[in-house]
């Protein structure tokens, strides 16, 4: 009897896993790093090209500069031209808010401001409704208005603005390099004493170019009241 226990008791104790020096075997958790955190960084918006037009020598010239982009291109050009004043639009004038400024200062505004198509009229420094044609005196017999100096333009790309020559013609050629690589005669929707408009196509390989617009002279061909302006050609 005595031994019949001792066996069951053995049973047991190796059923119940006494004495036992070995554990189950454990499945390691594997740990999943967290993904490493972000920081953003802003990305500013490319520049907006502004043309501009500024007295020199007593000529209105245009050109092309650049500021962050904005929906108030009115007061972002006046920036340009050094002024800082506030704009505002309504029916067609464009209120600017200079108590003073010279006359050469209210020319660029006027040509500057006008060449939107919502602005018709300057109200500056206490004069209202000014136009174009108030600062007549300031134009060149030629104005390239399109491209402005500095613009960068695609390889076809129009050439337009105002002139006041001999029999309405001018001359509109690219130059790169000291060679001619493309030329037109064209004609302006009037001749002088009036001044027309003018628009032609060039097309240019990548790269620097300079155009060129001159009224030929009626008796030898030399090139009268030459405009040149730099821009760049890009795809």
């Amino acid at each position: 009897m005595r031994f019949r226990l001792l066996f069951l008791g053995a049973i047991t104790c190796l059923a119940a896993g006494c004495g036992s020096t070995h554990q189950a075997a454990q499945t390691p958790t594997a740990t999943v790093p967290a993904p490493p955190a972000t920081t953003g960084i802003p990305v500013s918006p490319s520049p907006m090209a502004l043309t501009v037009f500024r007295v020199d020598n007593g000529l209105l010239r245009p050109s092309v500069g650049r500021v962050p982009r904005t929906t108030a291109v009115a007061t972002a050009a006046l920036g340009l031209l050094g002024l800082r004043a506030d704009v505002s639009i309504d029916a067609g004038t464009a209120k600017v808010a200079l108590d003073h400024a010279t006359q050469d200062q209210q020319a660029e505004v006027v040509y500057t401001l006008t060449q939107f198509a919502t602005i018709r009229r300057v109200d500056i420094a206490g004069r209202t409704g000014l136009t174009r044609d108030d600062f007549a005196a300031y134009v060149p017999p030629i104005l390239v208005e399109t491209p402005a100096a500095g613009a960068v333009v695609p390889p076809t790309f129009h050439v337009s603005g105002t002139a006041s020559v001999f029999e309405a013609t001018l001359v509109v050629q690219l130059v790169r390099n000291r060679k001619v690589i493309a030329k037109r005669t064209v004609t302006a929707s009037e001749g002088a004493p009036g001044r027309g408009t003018f628009d032609t196509t060039l097309t240019a390989e990548p790269g620097e170019v300079t155009v060129a617009a001159f009224a030929p002279s009626a008796a030898n061909g030399t090139p009268q009241h030459e405009v040149d302006v730099s821009v760049t050609v890009k795809r």
